[in-house]
């Protein structure tokens, strides 16, 4: 029985390596590290305050390293958004119960294909180095609406704000990349408390995933910054079809 166990903390650590590097680069990571907790068979109530350990580790690692080499700005502007983040969060979560799992998915869809269309038709990539500043008028309203559909359905939180801003901003991509980073942070960082507080964390899982997380950041984070920013831009992408194809599998699931 005990070796058994040994082996699933094992398979859990490898795999928050691996939903780690993507959750560092692109966000979506919890798309595959949530059916692993499910596999593993961790208690339901425990899935998602266990698994947002993961997430936060990966999103605060990555930050921090986007941070240090000055692609984030910590100034007034980005300290207001992390609050208006962490309200709308809170409003969004109380929300939640307003409608049904499947009025969500349905409204998941639609973003999706929003997200799609403003892809088509977004402003061209700004020239400037990677200290380009974002503007008020853009992270605010980008702050309101990803904190409060964090806290009301949460999946994919770094690839909204994402297409978000390179529809409404002329900036450098990994630019981007930091800031919509910094916000998934944030707002994962207010449920990891509220979790933590309503005891719906395994932390025998959270620590050894915290450690995988760490990980898989760390060479995320890193590799986000190496390569070139089109094949980054690819990779949101790839993200954005394989949100897709999970929401069609949800609704197809939840309608049979």
């Amino acid at each position: 029985m005990m070796d058994d166990q040994y082996i699933n903390y094992l398979i859990w650590f490898l795999g928050c390596i691996f939903s780690s590097v993507i959750t560092a680069i692109s966000g979506g990571g919890g798309m595959f590290s949530i059916p692993l907790l499910i596999y593993l068979g961790l208690p339901t109530h425990y899935i998602l305050g266990t698994n947002k350990v993961i997430l936060t580790t990966a999103s605060v690692t990555a930050t921090w390293r986007y941070y240090k080499n000055g692609l984030l700005q910590l100034n007034q502007e980005l300290l207001i958004s992390f609050v208006l983040c962490i309200g709308m969060a809170i409003f969004g979560a109380e929300m939640s119960d307003v409608l049904s799992t499947h009025s969500m998915l349905i409204l998941l869809l639609v973003m999706i294909i929003v997200l799609f269309t403003m892809d088509r038709y977004k402003k061209k990539e700004s020239t400037e180095n990677n200290k380009a500043h974002l503007r008020p008028k853009i992270i605010y309203p980008t702050a309101i609406l990803l904190g409060f559909y964090s806290g009301f359905f949460g999946p994919g939180t770094s690839v909204i704000s994402f297409f978000i801003i390179s529809f409404f901003a002329s900036v450098p991509t990994m630019v981007n990349v930091a800031f919509s980073k910094s916000l998934a942070m944030i707002s994962s960082l207010a449920a990891l408390i509220t979790f933590a507080i309503e005891q719906k964390v395994l932390w025998d899982y959270g620590i050894i995933g915290l450690v995988g997380a760490f990980i898989g950041s760390w060479i995320g984070a890193g590799l986000a910054m190496k390569v070139d920013p089109k094949k980054v831009k690819t990779f949101f992408n790839v993200m954005l079809i394989v949100f897709l194809i999970k929401t069609l599998y949800d609704l197809w699931v939840e309608n049979s």
